[in-house]
């Protein structure tokens, strides 16, 4: 459903465009896709074209740089041929913490004046004007000189020394698990198609559930510990822990009173059927394909 891709450098096109596009392909199905620059400390001006082309489906105007020594501007424009299906329908998300810097801002400055995308983390280094090095061999040495500065055509000036401040601000270690629920819940709203809709509410409802869990009482979930044929729930540090046979442990969250996910299985919950007496008698799985089994209480 959803598209994660890193990138921790953004390397010039005429040497990184070839893997550039051959990941862009790799997203065209999905629902919605999250670009996370949280490593990113930069790169060429042109993977940011190449990759924001992907993003849109006409003429789109990126950034302008100033270049000093000439007095000139230099455009970047969105090209006008992609190398494969267009992802300009597609939701987008992008991830930024304090490391994201330079042409890794530039992707998210441009994307967020334009209106494309989410931006998820922590506010961005802020290195906007492009450099070049300058070596001092009598002095062992080198230096980062600016050579020009970035001018985005909407706001007429750029990020330096500011950063980008996200839409949501999160930490950055939290930002991907902010981002899948956002766009799950953005999806959700907009599925038209039952069966689309049916499975996005399923994922949707095990992100809220880890978020935050639904609050039973102590009592109510020692309660359900036992034996259920080859199913186990235990007890343990203040939360309920599923097994089954000799197989790893697994945190409950509870969806409901009776209702529980899981971080590591998101195609399985757990369900507790209790008696009238308030008695647990059995479990039943339920799996994301309509799958039902039952494990009644055997300790």
């Amino acid at each position: 459903t959803l598209g994660h891709q890193t990138y921790n450098h953004f390397s010039d096109a005429k040497y990184g465009g070839a893997t550039a596009v051959a990941a862009m392909n790799f997203l065209a199905n999905c629902y919605a896709v999250i670009i996370d620059l949280r490593e990113n400390g930069g790169g060429s001006p042109t993977m940011v074209q190449l990759i924001s082309s992907y993003f849109f489906d006409e003429a789109t105007h990126l950034n302008n740089f100033y270049i000093r020594e000439a007095d000139t501007i230099k455009q970047f424009w969105t090209q006008s041929h992609i190398q494969g299906p267009s992802l300009a329908d597609k939701p987008l998300y992008i991830l930024t913490a304090r490391r994201t810097f330079s042409g890794a801002e530039e992707f998210t400055y441009n994307m967020k004046n334009l209106e494309r995308a989410t931006i998820i983390g922590e506010t961005t280094g802020g290195g906007a004007h492009p450099t070049t090095t300058v070596i001092f061999p009598d002095l062992g040495a080198k230096m980062g000189v600016p050579f020009g500065r970035a001018v985005n055509p909407i706001t007429m000036t750029n990020w330096e020394g500011t950063g980008i401040e996200p839409h949501i601000q999160v930490p950055q270690q939290d930002a991907l698990e902010v981002a899948k629920y956002e766009a799950l819940k953005q999806l959700y709203e907009e599925a038209e198609i039952p069966e689309l809709k049916e499975r996005l509410g399923w994922a949707l409802e095990r992100y809220e559930a880890i978020r935050e869990p639904f609050e039973i009482d102590e009592k109510t979930m020692k309660s359900y510990t036992g034996r259920y044929g080859p199913r186990n729930i235990l007890f343990e540090d203040g939360n309920l822990y599923y097994q089954r046979d000799e197989r790893p442990k697994f945190r409950m969250y509870a969806i409901s009173e009776t209702m529980f996910c899981f971080d590591e299985l998101d195609f399985f919950r757990l369900e507790v059927v209790v008696g009238d007496d308030g008695v647990p008698t059995m479990l039943r799985g339920h799996y994301d394909n309509g799958r039902v089994d039952v494990s009644e209480k055997t300790e």
